[in-house]
C-alpha cells in the first residue's frame, strides 16, 4: 500500500472544500440514490439539484430546524453528504443504508471530533472514533484492522486519515471531484426518518423538530 504517511497525503484537498470544517461523508455500494435517500430517512420525490455549493449553503441555513443530504453516484456507489447534522451517524441509518450492499461513513466537526463506521448488509460492524482507534464497537470491531495497519493514527490529521482508511476499504480514491456536479438535495422528514429505523435499535428523541421543509 506505500507509505501510509503519502496515503493521508493525498488527501489534504478536503480542507480546501465548502466541508473543511465539519461534514459527513457516506459512501454507499448502491446506485438507486431514490433506496439511499430513503434509508437515510429523506423523501427524494422533495429533491432539488444542487452543486455542492449550493447545496452546503442550504443546509447550513436550514440547520436549526431541518436535516438535509446531498446525493450523487460514484461509479457503482452513492455518495451521501451532510453539511450539518449529520443523519450519517445515527445507526439505524447505517443499518438500512446497508441492508444487502456496503458503506462507510466518516464524519467531524468543528472542535476537531470525528468518527468512522464500517457497515455491512444491516450490521454496523465497526465504529471508532478518530482520536481513539484502539477503543472500536460494533459487531466485528477488529475486522478492519489489517487495513488500518500502518496508517500514522496519533501523528496525523484526522480527516485525511478516515478518508486513507475510506479508500483502503472501499477501493475509491477519495477527491476533489467527489464534489463535482450536481447533488440531489433532499429533506430528511421525521415520518421517513422513522419508517427507515432498523425495529431491533433504540432511539430516543429525535433532531427534528418535526417540519420538512427548505427555507423561505
Amino acid at each position: 500500500m506505500g507509505s501510509g504517511s503519502s496515503e493521508v497525503g493525498r488527501h489534504g484537498w478536503i480542507h480546501d472544500s465548502a466541508v473543511r470544517d465539519a461534514g459527513c461523508l457516506t459512501l454507499v455500494r448502491r446506485t438507486d440514490i431514490y433506496r439511499v435517500a430513503r434509508a437515510f430517512g429523506a423523501d427524494p420525490t422533495r429533491g432539488r439539484n444542487w452543486n455542492f455549493e449550493e447545496f452546503c449553503e442550504e443546509a447550513f441555513a436550514c440547520a436549526d430546524k431541518q436535516s438535509l443530504i446531498g446525493l450523487r453516484r460514484l461509479g457503482e456507489w452513492t455518495l451521501v453528504a451532510e453539511e450539518s447534522r449529520f443523519e450519517g451517524v445515527r445507526p439505524e441509518a447505517l443499518a438500512a443504508a446497508s441492508t444487502g450492499t456496503r458503506l462507510v461513513s466518516v464524519h467531524w466537526d468543528i472542535g476537531g471530533r470525528g468518527g468512522f463506521s464500517h457497515a455491512v448488509d444491516g450490521e454496523v460492524r465497526t465504529r471508532f472514533e478518530v482520536a481513539l482507534p484502539e477503543y472500536r464497537t460494533g459487531t466485528r470491531p477488529d475486522e478492519l484492522e489489517p487495513l488500518r495497519a500502518g496508517l500514522p493514527w496519533h501523528d496525523a490529521e484526522r480527516v485525511p486519515l478516515m478518508l486513507a482508511l475510506t479508500a483502503r476499504v472501499t477501493g475509491c480514491l477519495p477527491g476533489p471531484e467527489w464534489f463535482a456536479g450536481q447533488f440531489l438535495t433532499c429533506p430528511v422528514v421525521e415520518a421517513h426518518r422513522s419508517a427507515a429505523a432498523d425495529p431491533g435499535v433504540r432511539w430516543g428523541g429525535s433532531l427534528l423538530d418535526g417540519s420538512a421543509g427548505w427555507r423561505a
